[in-house]
């Protein structure tokens, strides 16, 4: 039995969504893309269809589901989305096959995106099963972005170039320069891309070595990583971050600049948080967006993460030696935690320091630290305005001091008080970090 069949028979039944077009040929990319109340599905498969195909044969997979107490105006918007992508699909025939599930009353307490990206990813495993393929991609996307023409090749080539790869982050930039978007949005998204951006490079100046964008849809995973990993989960927000800091942990990712996403940016009713729900309080008045974790919160995680060979290589008698390098609050949320029982119950199973190194970050990972970030932001200091906070990294970033091109942007002085010109800096600090990676 392959293994894609075994993680589909641990499954839950897929009895909440049908088939609604015919049986795709073999494939060994796919794209899914959940969609709930989505205007601008056609846009962004017609942006799919523009691309170069690539060298295999590809089929998009889309959800199209509500839970069993949507309201009967979006249950009606599903159901014309429906009519709509399969006359679009008969009148143009892209290059890519389509498959399109219906579910349009999963139960409440699960519904939402998660839930209906992973039917859209495990659909694809159930393809690869039974097409008896061993290997496939599966590109997590959304019914509202569009991508550059080199999308699929990009992507591919990836892959074929990295085989021990597990996963990929694609290169994403939200349309800040669309001249559709009124003032308030262009700021909104800025300050949200900004922010994104100052944490994944804060996470990673403070010795995190996964500090990984987590946005869905923009990223790529090996079908056999996916079922090893046990899939996507069915969080109705949040279910990038989630997958992602765990899958990362199986090794080897990569990242692809070659190409670009563009994630939309508006207002959304959709899911809690994430890009939509920020935008639609930042219309509503809310100042959320201005504001991160503050620079000096990351940096009383430094002695801990960049050092976690010292608890393999000292006793947990002489740990206090460490403890009090740390922030009195590192300490405390240290004991609060009992991290410390933790790693010395991994030290223990762990047979040299090199094994020990890498597992430390099992533990100590992405949700341990922004546990700790959140918890230390309502202390005094733990917050400030994010573009001091990013303007402050900067600073002390080697890849910003040592790039001439980045540094013709502006210098820190200059941009400062210019979200747009320090969102453009990031932006390049992370294609050439990326690039290094």
């Amino acid at each position: 039995m392959s293994n894609f069949r075994k993680y589909l028979e641990r499954q839950t039944p897929p009895t909440f969504a049908s088939l609604l077009s015919p049986e795709c040929d073999k494939s060994a990319l796919f794209v899914a893309i959940p969609c709930f109340d989505e205007p601008d599905l056609i846009k962004s498969l017609e942006s799919l269809a523009s691309c170069t195909p690539p060298t295999s044969p590809v089929t998009v997979i889309i959800v199209v589901n509500s839970s069993d107490s949507t309201s009967d105006a979006i249950l009606l918007r599903n159901e014309e989305t429906l009519q709509e992508v399969l006359a679009w699909q008969k009148e143009f025939q892209p290059f890519y096959r389509l498959r399109l599930l219906y579910a349009p009353a999963l139960p409440s307490k699960w519904a939402g995106v998660g839930w209906a990206r992973k039917i859209a990813m495990d659909e694809a495993i159930r393809c690869l099963d039974c097409s008896g393929i061993e290997e496939g991609i599966l590109i997590s996307f959304d019914a509202d972005s569009y991508v550059a023409q080199n999308y699929f090749t990009s992507i591919e080539s990836a892959f074929i170039k990295n085989p021990g790869t597990h996963f990929v982050i694609l290169n994403f930039n939200h349309p800040v320069d669309d001249p559709d978007l009124t003032t308030s949005m262009r700021q909104g998204i800025i300050q949200y891309e900004l922010y994104l951006r100052y944490l994944r490079n804060a996470m990673q100046w403070c010795g995190y070595p996964h500090a990984i964008h987590t946005v869905g849809s923009s990223f790529a995973v090996k079908a056999t990583s996916y079922v090893k990993q046990g899939g996507m989960n069915r969080r109705q927000a949040g279910e990038d971050f989630h997958f992602l800091h765990k899958i990362v942990l199986l090794g080897k990712y990569g990242f692809v600049h070659e190409t670009t996403v563009f994630p939309a940016a508006r207002v959304s009713h959709r899911v809690p948080f994430g890009t939509g729900a920020a935008l639609l309080r930042w219309e509503q008045g809310d100042q959320e967006l201005i504001s991160s974790y503050a620079l000096k919160s990351f940096a009383t995680l430094r002695p801990l993460l960049t050092d976690p060979e010292y608890f393999y290589l000292s006793d947990k008698e002489t740990w206090k030696d460490k403890y009090d390098q740390f922030d009195p609050f590192l300490n405390a949320y240290f004991a609060q935690t009992g991290t410390a029982d933790r790693l010395n119950e991994l030290k223990h199973n762990c047979s040299d320091v090199k094994t020990f190194g890498k597992r430390f970050f099992h533990l100590i990972n992405a949700f341990w630290i922004i546990q700790y970030l959140n918890l230390r932001e309502s202390e005094p200091g733990g917050k400030g305005m994010l573009l001091e906070e990013a303007t402050k990294l900067l600073g002390e970033m080697d890849t910003f001091k040592a790039s001439s091109s980045i540094k013709e942007i502006g210098t820190t002085s200059s941009v400062s008080k210019i979200p747009r010109e320090l969102l453009k800096i990031f932006r390049q600090l992370d294609l050439l970090q990326n690039k290094s990676a």
